[in-house]
């Protein structure tokens, strides 16, 4: 049978995915390998939605690059809209990659979904992808610095009487996370993509998952907290940045990523969980307190690329396994990069804590080891670009 024809058995999908589809058909061993990662992290290439929506008649293979386009798909708490920005309209302009998270009980995810989608496709250039659920609200996005960033920024962080879009301040309890500044060439998003599902981050938990508190996750500690904290255990002052074998004071430090995410980068002595998936996580942590590799009695520290997975992470070690102190990273991976370049290249060799956290005063009257970031490798980043090493110079530009 004839790609046409064979095409011509099914019904019209959005048009700018169209050319996706004959991949899927030819290959779909490595499209499937391809999606991996992106399920892992709770995101789905919007390719996915289009596989639920066959052909009926056409056959022709629009550009992916025309200009925007709306695209609905059924109705209820799986339906997703999207749109696809005119190029033409950030062509020029820089892209600021933002994201940010909140766990907070929403009663009715698809008005969310309805309302959000009509405000930022009114938003030029803006690309990303937002989940909706009764747990919260999860987002990434690249968006041309201006006035558009300053809409987006205000749609979520202000509430409906105060020009917002939301009943909830998103970046009450945590501001977002402000990523690289990209070129408009540089691959990130395909479109904007607003969906409403059953969770904002697919954990795995089962049924479960209802009575954890994701509020009750544990401590936050900002980028240089966690330098402060974790650098005199990790860094040989007399050897710059060899781990330190000497030091008798052991550390529990988790890398809450995945597999082909740890294999990539990763902080200096950290004990990745080896997962496939984020749903293996649970059944792992338990094994490793059975085990005694892990110890409740200790604090434990926990990072991902974003800090969201560690709320979950956290919950579970608190409420489930019993820990007594776990302390997370703020902003993740994405955060710590963005610090070490802003501040941590500021001066070489010892500096004072500025500021800090009461958690562990021993650190905190300590001196911070700058010579060396505790990060080493490339962090695995969930949009187009896939790999991000640690340059930040196109933001020290604006």
């Amino acid at each position: 049978m004839s790609m046409p024809r064979l095409l011509g058995h099914f019904r019209p999908s959005p048009p700018a995915l169209h050319a996706i589809r004959p991949m899927r058909l030819l290959f779909p061993a490595a499209i499937i390998s391809a999606l991996t990662p992106f399920h892992a992290y709770g995101f789905s290439p919007i390719f996915v939605v289009a596989f639920r929506q066959p052909y009926q008649h056409s056959c022709r293979l629009p550009s992916l690059f025309s200009s925007s386009q709306n695209y609905s798909e059924s109705s209820g708490a799986a339906a997703v809209k999207s749109t696809r920005p005119s190029l033409e309209i950030a062509k020029d302009a820089k892209l600021q990659l933002v994201s940010f998270y909140r766990f907070i009980p929403i009663s009715e995810p698809e008005s969310i979904r309805d309302a959000l989608f009509q405000r930022l496709e009114k938003i030029p250039g803006l690309r990303g992808t937002v989940y909706v659920a009764k747990e919260g609200i999860n987002a990434q996005f690249s968006v041309p610095i201006g006035d558009p960033l300053k809409v987006l920024l205000e749609t979520f962080g202000k509430k409906e009487n105060e020009s917002g879009c939301l009943p909830f301040d998103t970046f009450e309890e945590n501001p977002p996370n402000i990523g690289n500044v990209v070129e408009s060439d540089i691959p990130t998003f395909d479109r904007l993509i607003v969906r409403a599902r059953d969770c904002i981050l697919r954990d795995g938990i089962g049924e479960e998952a209802s009575t954890f508190d994701w509020s009750d996750a544990g401590d936050e500690l900002n980028p240089e907290e966690w330098h402060a904290q974790l650098s005199p255990i990790l860094l040989d002052k007399s050897s710059e940045c060899n781990i330190n074998a000497t030091n008798e004071k052991k550390i529990q430090l988790l890398d809450c990523r995945n597999n082909y995410e740890s294999d990539q980068g990763t902080f200096l002595s950290s004990t990745p969980l080896n997962t496939q998936t984020f749903s293996e996580t649970w059944s792992i942590l338990d094994s490793q307190v059975k085990s005694r590799d892990l110890d409740p009695s200790e604090p434990v520290y926990i990072f991902c690329t974003g800090g969201i997975r560690c709320v979950k992470v956290g919950a579970y070690l608190k409420q489930k396994l019993g820990f007594e102190d776990v302390r997370s990273l703020r902003h993740g991976i994405i955060g710590y990069e963005r610090w070490w370049s802003e501040k941590g290249n500021i001066e070489s060799g010892q500096q004072e804590v500025s500021g800090g956290t009461d958690i562990d005063s021993e650190y905190n009257k300590s001196k911070i080891n700058m010579t060396k970031p505790l990060w080493v490798g490339e962090n695995f980043l969930f949009d187009k670009r896939r790999f991000a090493k640690n340059d930040y110079n196109s933001s020290s530009n604006q």
